[in-house]
């Protein structure tokens, strides 16, 4: 009897046995399961390169070491990679680079890392950090990857924007095209190194068969139930389910979806879809309107037409009073004792920060990418927006619910600006109402400038606007959705 192979890789900073409890499980339901340790950490030779060409080599060693072991039984045309966050990386480089991979699962991975690293041009301080000092602490770190940190943080994108586009999954795309590879992959929509959107727009790009799930949690949370055994884990259920399809021959379960959500308001309700995009989620758009007497703006329907001579400015501070919450610790309480990240919008300071509200009639179920439109003028040749979303109750206290930065490190001063930019994916219901504002400081990213004379000037244009994706009206009860009664 041959038995379809596992290979799992160590995610960053953690040992060898990570995998151990569900490997366990696997093999006892008939596969061959192996996980290693990737270069550089615990008792492996070599440096750490983040997914580098050598650790693109590794994945085809491990493949040859283990097919190689004639008394292990291996099924030589049955294989998977998988992993979560590292391992989630490096199995879906490996299945770009090796055709003898059947099929990859990735958790809490990444697609394009240099939108994980400086999305929009925003240097992701907290969790860049994060990652050299645990490299550092715990493993053999090349000195290099230090280097293209210090680059990150200064903005300098010739010095690392080849190396992270080469350690990303989207420059070999035409690989997993070629070859259709099954993918199944898995974000959590709090996370804030591995962005959801990120793997949102690799799935909708990739032709081959696939699954997503994303769910409630930061990096690499919703899946650690079962690396700890905890039971009923939902991620490691659906895991298996599609590890039996592609490697064993099982049928899927009946109306299989596409894409599966999990809903933070309620995280028992699972949205499910069938396509994506789908057709039951529509944009909903809103434009911007300038400050009124009441100290902020209004989010107004387009067929308002805005008042294009209009504006509104703010100006550098660290305390406008917004919130994006305190770094790592803010992250963990939403996730793990449901603590949210509030902000009392009437007491934001008018001088450096704006904001602009609606009210909702009606409950609204937001499901995906937000995203915005912007249209102002920078007084400095370096800035940085800060872009926050949040559903707002009657005291007008907001709960962020998504957000967003873009930055330019060399633009010309004094000349009008248009961005358009994706905030963070999410799927939640809001009542009451909704405001998005900005500001020009959030300590989760590395400003380029924090003059204090450093100003940004709105403008109220056709192309300052906020799109939600919303469910549409009465399918929040569809056939196709599932709650999961945990």
């Amino acid at each position: 009897r041959l038995f379809p192979v596992v290979i799992f890789a160590n995610s960053w900073a953690c040992p060898e046995f990570e995998y151990i409890v569900e490997s366990i499980k696997l093999a006892a339901s008939g596969y061959l399961v192996v996980e290693y340790e990737t270069r550089g950490w615990s008792p492996s030779g070599g440096m750490i390169e983040a997914a580098g060409h050598q650790d693109q080599l590794d994945t085809s060693s491990v493949i040859n070491y283990t097919f190689a072991q004639a008394d292990w039984h291996p099924n030589v045309d049955k294989l998977a990679l998988a992993g979560i966050s590292y391992g989630a990386g490096l199995a879906l480089m490996g299945a770009a680079h090796d055709s003898r991979v059947t099929t990859a699962v990735a958790m809490s991975g990444w697609a394009n890392l240099l939108k994980a690293l400086y999305h929009n041009k925003s240097p992701n301080l907290v969790w860049g950090n994060v990652l050299v000092m645990s490299g550092k602490l715990i493993g053999k770190l090349d000195p290099d990857i230090i280097a293209v940190w210090k680059q990150v943080l200064i903005g300098n994108e010739s010095a690392f924007t080849e190396w992270a586009l080469n350690r990303s999954v989207v420059k070999y795309k035409s690989a997993f095209q070629e070859r259709q590879v099954p993918l199944f992959l898995s974000s959590n929509l709090e996370d804030r190194l591995f962005e959801g959107e990120d793997v949102m727009d690799f799935f909708e790009q990739h032709p081959g068969p696939k699954k997503l799930l994303l769910n409630q949690g930061i990096h690499a949370t919703a899946e650690i139930g079962g690396l700890l055994d905890l039971p009923g884990n939902y991620i490691w259920k659906e895991v298996k389910l599609w590890l039996d399809r592609w490697l064993k021959g099982a049928q899927p379960p009946p109306e299989d979806p596409l894409v599966d959500v999990q809903l933070r308001s309620n995280k028992k309700i699972r949205e499910r879809f069938v396509e994506w995009p789908s057709k039951r989620i529509a944009p909903l758009t809103y434009s911007l309107s300038a400050r009124a007497r009441h100290g902020h703006g209004s989010l107004i329907q387009p067929a308002s037409p805005p008042d294009v001579e209009a504006s509104d400015t703010i100006s550098f501070s660290k305390n406008s009073g917004f919130n994006a919450g305190l770094p790592i610790v803010g992250e963990v309480l939403q996730v793990f004792i449901d603590t949210r990240i509030t902000t009392p919008l009437l007491l934001t300071n008018q001088k450096h920060a704006i904001w602009y509200y609606t009210s909702l009639a009606r409950r609204t179920r937001i499901c995906g990418i937000p995203e915005v439109t912007l249209d102002f003028t920078p007084s400095s040749s370096s800035w940085q927006v800060v872009v926050y979303l949040w559903s707002v109750d009657f005291l007008k206290v907001g709960t962020l619910v998504s957000h967003g930065a873009v930055s330019c490190w060399n633009c010309t001063a004094g000349q009008r600006v248009q961005r358009n930019i994706q905030l963070r994916a999410l799927v939640e219901d809001v009542e009451g109402g909704l405001a998005l504002g900005f500001d020009m400081f959030s300590e989760l990213y590395q400003p380029p400038n924090q003059d204090r004379d450093s100003t940004l000037t709105f403008h109220y244009s056709d192309s300052f606007t906020l799109t939600i994706p919303e469910v549409l009206s009465g399918e929040e009860s569809a056939s196709e959705n599932i709650v999961l009664m945990v």
